[in-house]
């Protein structure tokens, strides 16, 4: 009766079948405990061996009326004197072998009789898969179905090309922006203001009313601890742009009080940029104004770059001015805007790129007037043939009588 033994997946992984097999080596039968598809358990005792060695077995099999021999390598893996079996593991075990082997299993497992037949048919398959060929799409018939599918063969290929240059267009601009584009940190509408700051600690008992004073004219007045008033003349025909104080209320010395912006100044833009941006920002810049409307002005002048005066100055923002490039009115001072600096025209590769462009200009010019000269010539005989005009009539050839 054949019997099964299962193990552990992690310990084996074919099952072993106790079935009535032998096992020739050297000439002698050793007897046989169980048999699996990878290899084979002999008992200990008849065989001097050690793990690692690799035996020459003979298995025959016993059929009705016939044996099958296979002739198959096996490397002892382990010796267990407790049980007295050794296992054998099958090596250079052949696809045929296999297959041979796992039907023989097979066949006692499910209790059929296997013929000689069968096994020639299993000993002769070869342990081979065959290709299936995909069967082509037939082509289409007819005039309107051969431009449909060529019509839907180029939208393919121009969507994807339209996607290949979107995405290359997308990189492009963020490595551009990455190397020539310096937003400025913060930028606004300002003017030359002139602030005013209290002379001494004291109470301001006047503060003059009105947008509008004149030079010489009083600004403000304040009274010190011991009673004496200090008086604060504006130096300029200014317009008071903003109040810090309001009368009656005690201020310390230097505490702004008033600030005051001259007529005849005007808004300006301000913005800042940031320090370790400063070596690129030298190179050459351009700068893109919007305001909060959505106007965007483009300024290439750049009034006034900033200075190192100061310890602050090497490490904070530097302050730029801007010239508006449009009318500001005086009410929009303080207001937010948007700086963007591009610093591509002072690039290497823009300097390249415009003596290129110069140097194609210069030889369209010269084919130009070559071309120009030569027409010249075939056109002047043409010119010498025009009839003779007079009294702003054509005469068209006639003489004139006498």
């Amino acid at each position: 009766m054949t019997k099964i033994t299962h193990e552990a997946e992690v310990q084996r992984q074919h099952p072993r079948y106790r079935i009535p097999v032998r096992c020739i080596y050297n000439g002698t039968q050793i007897s046989v405990v169980d048999v699996s598809a990878g290899g084979i358990g002999l008992r200990a005792g008849s065989l001097d061996v050690k793990p690692g060695h690799i035996l020459d077995l003979t298995l025959i099999f016993p059929f009705s009326g016939y044996e099958l021999s296979l002739p198959v390598n096996a490397e002892v893996r382990y010796i267990t004197q407790e049980h007295s079996r050794i296992g054998l593991r099958f090596v250079d075990v052949s696809p045929r072998q296999h297959n041979l082997l796992r039907f023989i299993l097979d066949a006692y497992l499910a209790g059929e009789v296997v013929d000689a037949g069968d096994i020639l048919d299993v000993s002769a398959r070869r342990n081979e898969g065959k290709t299936r060929e995909v069967p082509q799409r037939p082509q289409p018939q007819g005039l309107l179905a051969q431009l449909t599918h060529h019509g839907r063969s180029a939208a393919g290929y121009i969507g994807i090309g339209a996607a290949t240059m979107l995405l290359v267009g997308f990189i492009g601009m963020g490595v551009f922006e990455r190397m020539y584009i310096i937003p400025a940190q913060s930028a606004l509408i300002t003017a030359d203001l002139v602030t005013v700051p209290a002379p001494s600690n004291g109470q301001v008992t006047f503060i003059a009313t009105g947008n509008e004073v004149k030079a010489g004219e009083p600004l403000l007045t304040i009274q010190g601890p011991q009673g004496n008033s200090v008086v604060i003349d504006s130096p300029c025909n200014c317009v008071i742009q903003t109040r810090y104080s309001r009368t009656a209320n005690f201020v310390r010395e230097g505490a702004p009080i008033l600030a005051l912006r001259e007529k005849t100044s005007k808004p300006y833009v301000t913005a800042s940029i940031p320090h370790d941006q400063l070596l690129r920002f030298y190179r050459g810049a351009s700068a893109v104004i919007e305001y909060a409307d959505g106007t965007r002005v483009r300024e290439d002048q750049i009034e006034r770059l900033p200075s190192l005066v100061s310890e602050t100055a090497s490490t904070g923002p530097f302050l730029v001015k801007l010239a508006p490039g449009r009318e500001l009115e005086m009410s929009s001072i303080g207001q937010p805007v948007s700086v963007v600096f591009d610093t591509f025209s002072g690039s290497t590769v823009a300097t390249t790129a415009s003596k290129v462009h110069a140097a194609i200009n210069w030889v369209g010019k010269t084919i130009a007037a070559a071309l120009g000269q030569g027409n010249e010539v075939v056109t002047e005989p043409k010119k010498a043939k025009e009839p003779e005009t007079g009294s702003g009539r054509r005469l068209a050839g006639l003489k004139p009588t006498e």
